[in-house]
Order: structure tokens, then C-alpha cells, then sequence
């Protein structure tokens, strides 16, 4: 049965192999479209299963009490060429500046509430921010050592403010309150000698959203790269080069199709999936492109011949070899932490797309080079 099938798919491609490139390039534009929908998950809770009680207690307490991540917002002294650079944290400036952000930051939506250890001097002074640095250090000076120690750091140079948020594991909704508290920081008036910077887990998440993009991205070249550059060494043509990399290409992207349909997130997990799929998918198109070669060159066989040959062969190896591989992959979806869980479920979809794409990609374009392409290039080289 499996030999009929993959008999049938190379005799396809060697009558209609643009047919066949056609084919697989309109499914891979629509997987590249369904690709744009895919979510990037950073949220620690949302990488925890879901029906545990700690998380399920954890999603109550911010339905019923508000938000439970912190933004702390740091607010500390830098090195300042200006002359009236502030010196010291208490500087009543800071205090203003304090209070204008808390009053800024506090009108953004997913901000459920902000506050500052130092606002307990504007209390002390009837509400109003002190006029001259010595009136803060009496007020700060006349307050108890415990809660001293919760305003400024010992050399006075740090303050914070801590703004709370509800977005949870709300991805979009988390990157915009970051976006939007951002923005007005940059646009908020800075004593000199000051620089704010925000830490915490939603900053540090965004953080990771931006790494994890921009690690899918660059690993995902860089393994493609080494990848053209080895098989160009080993093919010596550059064409044969980039051929068997093609269909790996194409399998990556339809990946990216299934996560975007099928709600499949990018996290820590999957980020690597291009790379990933690059190195495994590689050896199926190596494979039969040598038996091919094989096929014409030591065997003299016809190119129909030959290329039926090559898909049957190495077909059903590939396909045992992708069956066992996609089995142990599948595994990980029974893990209890959901995001092993997508790791299987990408790898596995990942590794037969690999596999489907060289039986009828590879063919097609090995026809097209051998049958339209290298005649073409004879031929200008002869009229030369």
C-alpha cells in the first residue's frame, strides 16, 4: 500500500512537477497566513496545568482582590554631567516626579493600582510634597527604623513604585500595559541625574517575548545557513545545494500554519522549532537526492526510472523513520506541564510535514532542474 502511494506521487511529479510545485507553494502560503495568528505565551501560570488548585486559587484572587503581578518601577540615581543633577534620592524633585507618575500610570487600563513606599513623606507633610531636601530627611529621620528601610535603600540613591496590574496571562493585554507604561515614563519629566527602569515579572515577560522572537528568528537563519553551507560542500553545486534544504523550508512554515489554527502557543518550549526541524528534516531530502544521483550516474537508469526508483527506496525508510520519531515525540503530550506538552505536538506535526514535503516537493524540483533548468543554462553557455 505505502509503495503504490509513493510510486504514484513520483510518477506525478516526474509528468507535472510544476503541478506538483504549484500544489505544495498554495498550501504553503496559506499555512504562512494561518502563521501570522500564532501567540506568543510567556505567562509563568499558563505553562502550568490548568486544573491544578494553586493556579485555579491563583486566577480567583485576581478576580475577587485584582491584580497579583507587580511592576516595580525603579527609580535611581545615574552619573549626570548637569549641574543641578540630583544627589540624593530624597531630593524633593523625586518626590514630585513620584507623584506625577503614580498619577500618570494610575489612568492606564490594566493598572488596578500603584503606589510608592515614599508616599508616607507626603503624608507626613499634610499631603504636599516637601519643599527643601532637609524637610524630607526630619520626616524620614523621625519615622521608624522598619519602615525607613522600605523607602529608600541605605545609600539613597533607589526609590521604587509598584504598580499592579490584572492582565495575568493575558499576553496582548500584558505587552500593551507595558507598552503604554513605557511610553509615559519616556515622555515623563526626568529630574536630571535620574533614570527610571522597570523590572519585575511583566516586564521580565516581555522581555522573554521579544528574546523569544527574536531567538526563533535568528536560529532559525543561523541553522539554515550552516546547513546550505554543508550541503553545498557535500553536493558541489549550488543548486543541488539548495533543493533538499527547499522542502525543510516548506515544513517549517506549514508548522507555523498548524500553531496559528490550532492555538498552539510560542513559548520556551517551541521557539527552537525552526532550527530544530532544519537539522532533523535535512537528513530525508539528503537521502533521497543521493539515491537519485545514484540512480542516473552508476545505474544509467532514465530519469522517470530513476526517480521512481529514489521516492520508493528511500520512501518507506523515511517514512519508518519519521513514524518512530513522531511516536517518541508524541509522548511529551502526556507530560502534566503544558508547554512539553506543545513542544510534542509541534515536533511530531514538524517531523511529518518533513517527510511529506520530500516525497513530493523534492521529486518535483529534481525534474525541473535535470529536465528545464540545466538545458537551459547549457544552452546560453554554448551560445557564449
Amino acid at each position: 500500500m505505502l509503495e503504490k502511494i509513493l510510486r504514484r506521487t513520483a510518477r506525478f511529479s516526474e509528468k507535472k512537477p510544476f503541478v506538483m510545485v504549484t500544489i505544495v507553494l498554495i498550501i504553503t502560503v496559506l499555512a504562512g497566513l494561518a502563521a501570522t495568528n500564532i501567540k506568543s505565551q510567556t505567562s509563568f501560570e499558563k505553562m502550568l496545568p490548568q486544573d491544578d488548585p494553586i493556579i485555579k486559587t491563583l486566577y480567583e484572587v485576581r478576580d475577587n482582590f485584582g491584580g497579583t503581578d507587580v511592576i516595580t518601577i525603579c527609580i535611581k540615581l545615574k552619573p549626570s554631567d548637569s549641574f543641578d543633577k540630583v544627589n540624593d534620592i530624597r531630593d524633593p524633585r523625586v518626590l514630585r516626579y513620584i507623584k506625577f507618575l503614580e498619577e500618570d500610570l494610575n489612568g492606564i487600563d490594566g493598572i488596578t493600582s500603584i503606589n510608592s513606599p515614599a508616599d508616607i513623606i507626603i503624608q507626613k507633610n499634610g499631603g504636599k510634597v516637601p519643599n527643601d531636601l532637609n524637610t524630607v530627611k526630619e520626616i524620614y529621620d523621625s519615622l521608624p527604623d522598619k519602615e525607613k528601610s522600605r523607602i529608600f535603600n541605605s545609600e539613597y540613591s533607589m526609590v521604587t513604585i509598584n504598580a499592579f496590574t490584572d492582565a495575568g496571562g493575558d499576553q496582548n493585554k500584558l505587552l500593551r500595559v507595558m507598552d503604554n507604561v513605557n511610553e509615559r515614563i519616556d515622555d515623563s519629566p526626568t529630574p536630571p541625574g535620574v533614570e527610571v527602569i522597570c523590572t519585575g515579572t511583566p516586564p521580565m515577560r516581555k522581555l522573554m517575548d521579544n528574546l523569544m522572537k527574536e531567538s526563533q528568528s535568528f536560529t532559525t537563519a543561523l541553522g539554515g545557513i550552516g546547513v546550505l553551507l554543508i550541503l553545498f560542500l557535500y553536493f558541489r553545486k549550488p543548486i543541488s545545494a539548495v533543493m533538499p534544504l527547499m522542502p525543510v523550508i516548506i515544513a517549517v512554515i506549514w508548522t507555523g500554519g498548524i500553531m496559528g489554527i490550532f492555538g498552539i502557543p510560542l513559548d520556551m518550549a517551541t521557539a527552537g522549532i525552526g532550527s530544530l526541524l532544519l537539522g532533523m528534516g535535512i537528513d530525508y531530502g539528503i537521502h533521497l537526492m543521493h539515491r537519485y544521483e545514484e540512480e542516473r550516474k552508476k545505474k544509467n537508469e532514465p530519469m522517470d526510472k530513476a526517480i521512481e526508483t529514489a521516492v520508493v527506496s528511500t520512501g518507506t525508510a523515511v517514512f519508518a523513520t519519521t513514524a518512530t520519531t513522531v511516536v517518541g515525540f508524541l509522548a511529551l503530550v502526556f507530560a502534566p506541564l503544558p508547554m512539553m506538552a506543545n513542544l510534542g505536538k509541534v515536533c511530531a506535526l514538524g517531523i511529518f510535514f518533513c517527510m511529506v514535503s520530500v516525497i513530493t516537493l523534492l521529486p518535483a524540483l529534481i525534474i525541473i532542474e535535470e529536465r528545464y533548468v540545466m538545458p537551459f543554462f547549457k544552452k546560453i553557455k554554448n551560445k557564449r
